[in-house]
């Protein structure tokens, strides 16, 4: 059993069906999870709501110890951003009250990240943005739906005046959890959203090699995702404060490490960059118990 991974929560593992080749599949990843004593899984996939897989797993494996959740990321493939979309996801399970325990505005076909990529005008008009005056009608509902039902919001990559437009409206509809994917944000973005009190996620697939690749994530088309350094990592970290950090592997794509190693290996990083026990704990253990209510 490999040390740090007793006990802990990876929130963020592709390990579902996918146009790039993955690394796992959801079995293994629960074998592997199960044998090292981790208390929890998070599986996301940008093409379907993965609270059908994880529904799955707990009716054909009763016996696991291992607690496994799923969720919804808006993207076209899954759906979209659509009220009904959400709606449907969270009775999404063979179980009462056991549907999508997160709802993620889109990760990929977001205006931000398509103007990043230069994708052509058609396709950038198309994905998903926050207006400056505030929210959609469609996406007011489903932030109200959010917050009816108590689950998580994934604020999906926006950008950060976006993530801080939605995350007020958010709050101001009643959303008590939020999550925001912060590892491209600086430490003045983080400072902005500290008041909302939101938790911030650091995942390992932002400081590793697969930054270095062009990937397939939605489409046919190959883009590279920006990564960060260990030390602009450790000031963001920091500027959170750990007591609102949640780290990740985002792991499953094939060139990374199979998501129990790469999660291991980023908690080995983190620790290295001089953060102690205790915090770890708050960030990959105490922090996501809270917010998934697991």
């Amino acid at each position: 059993m490999l040390s740090f991974l007793e006990n802990s929560v990876d929130n963020h593992i592709h390990c579902c069906p996918h146009i790039n080749k993955r690394s796992t599949d959801i079995f293994e990843v629960v074998e592997h999870a199960e044998n090292n004593k981790m208390y929890a899984i998070g599986l996301m996939d940008n093409f379907s709501n993965t609270s059908g897989y994880a529904s799955l797993i707990k009716k054909h494996f009763p016996d696991l110890n291992l607690k496994i959740f799923g969720g919804l990321i808006m993207e076209p493939p899954a759906g979209g951003v659509s009220y009904e979309n959400a709606k449907i996801s969270l009775g999404y399970s063979y179980f009462e009250n056991d549907g999508a325990k997160f709802i993620s505005f889109p990760t990929h076909h977001t205006r931000h990240i398509a103007i990043q990529e230069q994708r052509n005008l058609n396709y950038i008009q198309d994905c998903f943005y926050v207006p400056n005056e505030g929210p959609t009608y469609e996406t007011s509902k489903i932030l109200e739906l959010i917050a009816k039902k108590n689950i998580v919001l994934n604020t999906g990559h926006l950008s950060p005046e976006e993530t801080i437009i939605l995350v007020k409206a958010a709050k101001s509809l009643g959303v008590e959890k939020i999550l925001v994917p912060s590892n491209n944000f600086t430490k003045t973005t983080i400072e902005k959203l500290k008041i909302f009190n939101v938790y911030f996620e650091f995942s390992y697939f932002f400081v590793s090699k697969a930054t270095e690749v062009p990937l397939t994530h939605v489409d046919d088309e190959r883009h590279k995702i920006r990564g960060i350094k260990l030390k602009t990592l450790k000031d963001l970290i920091k500027t959170a404060d750990p007591k609102n950090v949640i780290l990740s592997s985002d792991c499953g794509v094939s060139i990374l490490p199979k998501p129990h190693l790469g999660f291991y290996e980023f908690i080995k990083q983190v620790h290295e960059l001089g953060f102690t026990m205790k915090e770890i704990d708050y960030m990959i253990k105490t922090n996501s118990k809270k917010l998934f209510r697991i």
